[in-house]
Parts: C-alpha cells; structure tokens; sequence
C-alpha cells in the first residue's frame, strides 16, 4: 500500500529463512555454507526488509538472523508477529548480552 502512495513498484524477492541459518560449529556443507553466503547477498542488495508471521520453529534462527542483519547494516526492518518476536529475541541476545534468549514458544525448558 506504501509503494503506491509514493508512485513506486514494490519488487518482493523470496528468501526462505532457513538458508540464512548458519552450521552448527564442527559441521563442513559446503552446500549449505553456499545457501547462507547466497542468501546473505539477496537480503544485503534489499532496501528494506519484511519478516511475516509464521507458525512452530521451523526458520527462526534464519528470520532472528535477518533482524540482526537488518539492524546491523542499519536496513529498514518491518516484522510482523513471529516477524516482531524474533527482533527482539535477536536483540536481546545482541545488544543486552542474552546469549540464551529465545520464547517459550520455542523452547518450553528456557527461563529467559
């Protein structure tokens, strides 16, 4: 709706978030270092960047990877829902330090 105040074409480009999800350390894909390297480049030429609501925890480590993306090359982040919780569990572990944050959601054990 924004894009057509301004008189813009709005162009979406799709990434799924679990190609943003990095390995866990000890795991060599090089497949899957490719994906993330990829997706990272997508998401960096984006002059803003949208994470929708979502259901379960499938690509949460990829959409939480993207707010902190967004905030550290300083990109217009819009989160919606799950889109919004993950910003602030990412900034949570980022910025205040929390290192274990995640939702309850998520992670029924976490007391963060």
């Amino acid at each position: 709706h924004a894009a057509v105040a301004i008189q813009r074409k709005l162009k979406m480009v799709w990434i799924d978030a679990t190609d943003l999800e990095r390995q866990p350390a000890g795991m060599d894909d090089p497949e899957a270092a490719e994906r993330v390297l990829q997706a990272e480049a997508r998401l960096r030429s984006a002059h803003g960047i949208f994470v929708p609501g979502g259901f379960g925890d499938r690509g949460v480590e990829g959409k939480a990877r993207a707010a902190g993306l967004a905030r550290e090359w300083r990109k217009p982040y819009f989160g919606v829902c799950l889109g919004m919780q993950v910003a602030i569990i990412q900034f949570a572990r980022d910025v205040l330090g929390m290192a274990d944050a995640t939702s309850e959601e998520f992670d029924k054990g976490k007391v963060s």
